[in-house]
């Protein structure tokens, strides 16, 4: 397994691809960051998983949609991936790989695939697609949610009402959730965006005296 040449790869596919809204790279550190939580996921459970096959079915699950805006990214990706880095990539991870980025959106719990077909899916991939939905919840979750403002024009308060308590997408990502782990850390990670939002609306209101609470205190 080449890792090296294969990070170097996505590297030059996602780092320094135009992602506006998002940053220029976003896909990367995305990859990056998801690989990181589908690895503490891993190792929060007692089922084996191949590391190799994690890490990189988790970093490189959005290399099909760096610079690109069209639908099926997922197996965009595992085309991208089988034509230009199979090569090097050991032949007992390829199949749980390309498994992972194509499929990382077909979540056999979510409201969306409801009466489609999901097709058989390894356990590298069910981490993925848990560890791909926290990463967009949390501290992430605002950065996001500004970068989006910033570019559709929305002020503060607008930005405010626009994504705090979006119920409905709460719903969703927490019902497409494949582990009760999982489960647990978006509750943390939505309890921590809260409290950041609660206490931006008191500020745009005027109010003095906002005290930030975390979990931790």
């Amino acid at each position: 397994m080449r890792i090296e040449d294969i990070m170097a790869w996505a590297e030059a596919k996602m780092r320094w691809s135009d992602e506006s809204p998002l940053e220029c790279g976003f896909r990367y550190f995305h990859g990056l960051r998801v690989a990181d939580i589908a690895r503490m996921l891993a190792e929060s459970r007692s089922e084996e998983y191949d590391q190799q096959t994690l890490f990189l079915g988790a970093f490189l699950h959005d290399v099909g949609k760096a610079g690109y805006r069209g639908p099926d990214h997922g197996p965009r990706g595992a085309e991208m991936i089988c034509r230009e880095a199979m090569h090097m990539i050991a032949e007992k991870q390829r199949e749980g790989i390309c498994n992972a980025v194509a499929n990382h959106y077909m979540r056999p719990r979510s409201s969306w695939l409801r009466g489609r077909e999901v097709p058989e899916l390894r356990y590298e991939t069910l981490l993925v697609q848990d560890a791909d939905i926290l990463d967009h919840f949390g501290v992430v979750a605002l950065w996001t949610a500004i970068r989006w403002s910033v570019q559709e024009g929305r002020n503060q308060l607008e930005t405010i009402d626009r994504y705090y308590g979006d119920a409905a997408w709460l719903e969703e990502a927490s019902q497409s959730l494949n582990f009760a782990e999982s489960r647990e850390e978006l509750a943390k990670r939505i309890a921590l965006q809260e409290t950041i939002y609660d206490s931006w609306r008191r500020e745009q209101a005027g109010i003095m005296g906002a005290k930030l609470v975390t979990g931790d205190e």
